[in-house]
């Protein structure tokens, strides 16, 4: 339980109302009841005085009769209160004795490990990380603190996970790159001896797939974040504080700059290069060897800058006009044809 007083005190915001009412949980403007917390923004503020919510996080205002704090990102505001309100309980305890921990992996302080779990040898796994059942942690990974593995990841050798990793069921990280060589009659496999690099704060979606480099690393950076069913291949680079949604697939090399934002099926050919703070829309598909530029918003397959597709939408639109107007001047011509000739 917190306070209103409290949870204002935590986000900054401007208390109207009763400071001293109870928050016990968190819930949907219109569906909140009595002892919760909601946002609203936008056109949903209108909905703020027939809500049930006990307090209403809003971007300005006073509402007559209603508990709430004002701060500039009400939703932002939000996220932050529920993490701290509603903490992440720790399912299990300790090493379960279903599991398999070889001897030689190292276990910090208050890790917990759920039953039909492997871990193998020269594996390191930071203080309060939690591996869920079924997981398999290769030789030599190592994990840092504080992070959560989801039920049936695995994790192939020699992977390395940040701080505060979430990875959630189903995840693959390092498995081979999808490389090979046609020599005239079959296809010959180039070895993938490379690894997967995954930063701090980083969280992974259900059955997203990482591949090992084929030489060097596939990394992921400090605090991205890349949604369900998911393909990473092998040397690709993806930035800090990227956002990748579900169901797009990234070929090798390709590099995926810093705070970039890729939408839902998304396919991006190898060797691309997608700029810091670009922004690829959904279903786009981007080109081998592409650029993206910095700032940018690109739409379509191939992918173009959304103002150029604009325009030719645009002139799409006018096409069945275009073709009466064409069809008018044929028939125009061919008249004053007629008259000529007779």
């Amino acid at each position: 339980m917190k306070t209103v007083q409290e949870i204002a005190d935590l986000v900054g915001g401007t208390i109207h109302g009763d400071a001293r009412v109870e928050i016990h949980t968190v819930g949907s403007l219109n569906r909140a009841n009595s002892g919760a917390l909601a946002y609203a923004e936008g056109k949903y503020l209108g909905d703020v005085p027939t809500s049930r919510a006990s307090c209403v996080l809003v971007p300005s205002g006073d509402f007559p009769g209603r508990t709430v704090i004002a701060v500039d990102q009400p939703r932002l505001a939000f996220a932050r209160v529920a993490q701290w309100l509603l903490p992440t309980e720790q399912p299990f305890d300790g090493i379960h004795p279903a599991s398999i921990v070889h001897e030689n992996a190292v276990l910090g302080d208050d890790v917990a490990v759920g039953p039909w779990t492997v871990i193998e040898t020269d594996v390191q796994i930071g203080s309060r990380t939690t591996i869920y059942p079924g997981s398999y942690i290769g030789r030599g990974c190592r994990i840092g603190t504080d992070c959560v593995v989801y039920p049936r990841v695995v994790l192939y050798p020699g992977v390395g996970l940040g701080d505060r990793v979430v990875l959630h069921a189903g995840t693959v990280l390092g498995a081979d790159g999808f490389g090979f060589v046609f020599d005239g009659e079959r296809q010959i496999k180039i070895p993938q001896v490379g690894h997967v690099k995954v930063g701090s704060d980083v969280e992974l979606g259900a059955n997203t797939c990482i591949d090992r480099g084929a030489l060097d690393e596939t990394v992921v950076g400090e605090g991205a974040k890349i949604d369900n069913l998911c393909q990473i291949a092998h040397n690709v680079q993806v930035g800090s504080h990227t956002v990748i949604s579900s169901q797009t697939g990234v070929a090798g090399s390709s590099r995926i700059g810093s705070h970039a934002l890729i939408g839902g099926q998304v396919g991006i050919a190898d060797y691309c290069l997608i700029d810091d703070h670009a922004i690829v829309a959904a279903q786009c598909g981007v080109p081998s060897r592409k650029r993206v530029r910095a700032g940018e918003v690109y739409w379509g397959t191939p992918a173009r800058p959304l103002r150029q597709i604009k325009r030719q939408q645009a002139h799409l639109g006018r096409l069945p006009k275009l073709a009466e107007e064409v069809k008018r001047l044929h028939a125009e011509i061919e008249e004053l044809r007629s008259k000529i000739e007779d």
